[in-house]
């Protein structure tokens, strides 16, 4: 049997059917395996994430679960049971105490089950040979961390393509949940807003896929977000550790874990719009003389300056500030140090807990803590970015708050107010001015 292909189509990408049944014939004419990955249905997560933040509300369970249904015709018997199993998850919210992780993972799944069902019926009248499957029972094993988890590759393996393969060599297409598998605990657990792509990306990486195309509506990926930046270009090129980075900075058109498993395979991703077959990124192994430059912000964001007595002179300071942070799961999103001081960047909902695990520090240290203050965190990828330093405009470098460079990421803190200027400039000096010379 041939190496398969996977098609994941995002929840947007869903409303025009036409369209996408067009390209899983398209894929199929290809006389290759075809594996079929789908998202929740556009708005289908965030009235379940609705759902979940109001859970004694009968009002809101009752007119999420009519919009779901409406978004959902020709369902077949067992997606008919999705719809009143979701009735009864929606009664249990009601009757008990505030969901827990787990639970809220059973409730936020029915989006892909219901979603999976619904477009293998589409694809079946349209004489595509479709059958839903879902990943959880499928056996894709993630690890405990609801609503955030990691696939367990090696656990997953053998049950996956054992019972995609059965479909695939008689000839089906499977189409197989996004965003979630089954726990060690043997619960649903949930990969994280996004993660259909990573779903994906790591079903291709277990089938040993040839590609794996991640179909979006009207999405590409650009060299900035264009609601900031007027001039973002399409990016026709990334390779597996810029668009790494990318995710990883905050750019939202790819899921962060998406390259892990394409990388350690080989397997090259092709993110492309349904809207526009000609926008597309390939992303793949890195290649010599290319020059990509990709700028996010990430914003609303806190920053907190520890002047600490001694400085450099007191050894493990840095180490212990990480350790206290990470021990109250305090997440870091960047760090800056000199010779005084430690500059500490975090979300605002992690300045309190930052500043709790930190006050030993000041009590016994006398390290003196200043802020928080509003920035946002404006950074430059691409490799080689480091030869692009000495392009950053001056009007950056004065109203910078701390600045970090790896060979791949440029990153400056501004104040928040300064971020979408900052943004600009850098994208005018290293994009349309480099395009234009």
């Amino acid at each position: 049997m041939k190496a398969p292909r996977v098609l994941k189509f995002g929840g947007a990408s869903l409303s025009d059917l036409d369209q996408v049944v067009r390209d899983v014939r398209a894929a199929r004419a290809d006389q290759r395996p075809i594996v079929v990955v789908a998202s929740a249905r556009e708005g289908v997560t965030d009235r379940l994430t609705d759902a979940l933040a109001h859970p004694r509300s009968e009002a809101r369970h009752r007119s999420a679960l009519a919009a779901i249904r409406v978004l959902h015709p020709g369902l077949s018997v067992g997606g008919r049971r999705h719809l009143t199993r979701l009735a009864r998850l929606f009664r249990l919210l009601e009757s008990g105490p505030r969901a827990d992780a787990p639970l809220a993972d059973r409730v936020l799944s029915q989006g892909e089950r219901l979603a999976v069902d619904w477009l293998a019926q589409q694809l079946q009248r349209a004489g595509v040979p479709a059958v839903p499957v879902e990943a959880d029972h499928l056996g894709l094993i993630t690890d405990n961390t609801y609503g955030a988890s990691c696939i367990l590759f090696d656990r997953s393996g053998p049950a996956v393509r054992q019972g995609l393969g059965r479909l695939l060599r008689a000839g089906q297409v499977p189409v197989v949940t996004g965003y979630f598998g089954r726990s060690l605990e043997g619960r649903v657990a949930t990969l994280g807003r996004g993660g259909s792509d990573y779903a994906a990306a790591g079903i291709g990486a277990i089938l040993g896929a040839e590609r794996v195309d991640l179909v979006k509506r009207h999405v590409a990926v650009l060299s900035a977000d264009p609601n900031e930046v007027p001039g973002a270009r399409p990016l026709p090129e990334l390779s597996y550790e810029e668009a790494e980075e990318l995710a990883q900075f905050g750019a939202r058109v790819l899921h962060p874990l998406t390259i892990e498993p394409a990388r350690a395979h080989g397997i090259v991703l092709h993110v492309r719009s349904l809207g526009e077959p000609r926008v597309e990124t390939t992303i793949g192994p890195s290649q010599s003389g290319r020059r990509n430059r990709a700028l996010t912000v990430l914003r609303p964001l806190r920053l907190l300056r520890l002047r600490v007595p001694g400085g450099r002179q007191r050894p493990g300071i840095v180490a212990e500030v990480s350790e206290r942070l990470a021990s109250a799961k305090v997440n870091l999103v960047q760090l800056y140090t000199s010779s005084a001081l430690l500059c500490l960047v975090l979300a605002p909902e992690e300045v309190m807990p930052g500043l709790r695990a930190l006050a030993p520090l000041t009590r016994e240290a006398a390290v003196m803590v200043e802020g928080p203050f509003r920035v946002a965190l404006v950074t430059v990828i691409g490799d080689g970015v480091l030869s692009d330093i000495d392009r950053i405009p001056g009007s950056v470098v004065a109203s910078a708050e701390g600045f970090s460079a790896t060979p791949r990421a440029l990153s400056v803190a501004v104040p928040e107010e300064e971020g979408p200027l900052a943004l600009r400039a850098l994208h005018r000096v290293l994009v349309e001015e480099s395009l234009a010379t």
